[in-house]
């Protein structure tokens, strides 16, 4: 047995606006709330809404793609990430320069904010990425 990642979990303070740009970001479907029947269990289980908007997804419901889950968190956050997504355009090739700008744009205008380019060597090889952060401030990086 292996494990593998089952989410990519973000503090958020706002889950369900973050869990749309996400899902905007990735090409999921944008979804707000849990599927009705969901919805019922945890309402059953005695969660009101304040306890049900606590939390949101992001996914398309394809075991092969990532799952995004977003949990309420209020407190301020003291430090940078120790973690970070990075993530391309394209799921066959690498990414020229020219479109990670397009994509970067786009992304922007879901309401990403560009941090800095990050550009540089490792041996031979020619490294370049766009370090961005979400509508929240968390880092990642298209490249």
């Amino acid at each position: 047995m292996t494990a593998r990642i089952s989410n990519v979990s973000l503090h958020a303070k706002n889950p369900d606006a973050l869990a749309e740009f996400w899902s905007k970001v990735m090409g999921y479907p944008v979804r707000h709330g849990w599927p009705h029947d969901e919805e019922a269990s945890l309402r059953e289980a005695g969660l009101t809404d304040h306890d049900i908007a606590a939390r949101a997804e992001a996914w398309d419901g394809n075991p092969q793609h990532q799952r995004f889950y977003f949990t309420r968190y209020s407190h301020e956050r003291r430090q940078r990430n120790r973690m970070h997504l990075d993530i391309t355009p394209f799921e066959d090739r690498r990414a020229s320069r020219d479109e990670l700008e397009v994509e970067c744009a786009r992304l922007v205008s879901l309401g990403a904010s560009v941090e800095k380019l990050l550009e540089g060597a490792w041996g031979p090889f020619e490294e370049f990425a766009i370090m961005m952060r979400d509508p929240e401030g968390n880092e990642f990086c298209l490249q």
